[in-house]
């Protein structure tokens, strides 16, 4: 087998054991009660707000979530009353990269979009250069302790954080369900800084709780 078939056979196996972890996780948290994910996501919700890297950052990036994800409807209003800039994901078109958009409205301004997610309309289309973001708040299907991440199988994400400045602050949400020992990844995949459950605050670049009592 030559060089080039060798590494293109683990690219193949690495996929397919991406796509094994994806199909059963997503039919894992697709159980979880619509009760509990409210329950999960409001102790999510308060560990995130507790954090020095959302009291001091101005200019936020949040996905909408799905129905079986951490929810964010919450912290976007909060965000939003606390005088912060919020940004969604904007995608136009499948070949295009993911775009920050800015969201003045949570109830008026989305509809659904392209690959079936929640996004601003087009009349509210408030596009900004990645750069402007302190912190975004990412989904994915699984993560690792280290920080490594297994989205939603678009590849948008791990793009589009390659494209943020070095103190652009990373942040999962995830039900500890969705935290495993190790996933397949490459030299494409993007790593977060931390990842927050609702049982704990997982800092892979440095300590983060303001105050912890």
């Amino acid at each position: 087998m030559s060089v080039g078939n060798f590494y293109f056979c683990i690219f193949i196996m690495v996929r397919l054991s991406k796509h094994s972890i994806r199909k059963k996780l997503l039919s894992e948290r697709s159980k979880l009660s619509p009760e509990i994910i409210l329950e999960n996501s409001k102790k999510i919700t308060e560990s995130l707000l507790k954090l020095d890297i959302y009291q001091q950052s101005t200019n936020i990036m949040l996905y909408i979530a799905t129905p079986s994800e951490v929810q964010t409807e919450e912290i976007i209003k909060t965000a939003q009353k606390d005088r912060k800039k919020v940004f969604v994901p904007l995608i136009i078109r499948r070949d295009q990269p993911m775009l920050p958009s800015l969201l003045n409205d949570f109830e008026k301004e989305l509809s659904t979009g392209y690959l079936g997610i929640l996004q601003p309309r087009k009349e509210f289309f408030r596009i900004y250069p990645p750069s402007i973001l302190n912190l975004i708040i990412v989904p994915g299907v699984a993560f690792t302790l280290q920080g490594h991440r297994l989205g939603r199988g678009g590849g948008y994400y791990d793009r589009f954080l390659s494209q943020l400045k070095k103190d652009t602050i990373s942040v999962a949400l995830a039900f500890e369900m969705q935290i495993l020992a190790q996933i397949p990844h490459d030299q494409n995949d993007f790593p977060v800084d931390y990842i927050i459950t609702e049982q704990r605050v997982i800092p892979i670049r440095s300590p983060l709780l303001k105050d912890e009592n």
